[in-house]
């Protein structure tokens, strides 16, 4: 049985997703893991920046392509968004319980709902916007900020370009 908590404050900050490299214990990560690494920290410093706003990071995604396209079909949102159409129907029904955004009907085409910011979703966003776009990470040396760029976008359409779900 463990035992139990001393009184006073509880750590809940989430463990590390991977441990802090050891130079000593075996050879150099490789780039991909590197990649894989970063990424995963990236995305837990946005949760962290974004969940401050009481918003995810889809929803922070989705206010902010709102915010700077305007109404757009769910479908379109999705892919602006990167997600799939499925995965996006809950994210928009939360913000629209929050009153951050609301569904509308296309007058072009009755199938069609459109989402749209609310103005209280327009504050929310302008509330979270450094937190949830950055500049907070450290940019490459001089010089290597094209290469580091490059590298990037390649592998990022060497996978994504057989999946029709990812635009």
């Amino acid at each position: 049985m463990p035992a139990p908590h001393p009184p006073g404050r509880i750590d809940l900050t989430p463990p590390r997703l991977v441990p802090a490299p050891d130079p000593v214990d075996g050879p150099a990560e490789s780039l991909a893991d590197l990649v894989v690494r970063a990424g995963a920290a990236v995305l837990a410093e946005r949760r962290r920046r974004t969940g401050g706003h009481g918003l995810g990071v889809t929803g922070f995604a989705v206010l902010d392509v709102l915010e700077r396209c305007g109404g757009l079909a769910q479908r379109e949102l999705a892919a602006r968004v990167r997600v799939a159409p499925t995965s996006l129907t809950p994210v928009v029904d939360v913000l629209e319980a929050a009153g951050l955004v609301v569904r509308r009907g296309d007058p072009a085409d009755r199938r069609v709902r459109l989402v749209a910011l609310t103005g209280a979703g327009r504050d929310r966003w302008r509330d979270a916007r450094s937190d949830g776009r950055g500049p907070w990470l450290r940019e490459p040396s001089d010089g290597l900020d094209d290469a580091v760029r490059a590298y990037l976008l390649a592998v990022i359409a060497d996978l994504e370009q057989d999946r029709p779900d990812v635009t």
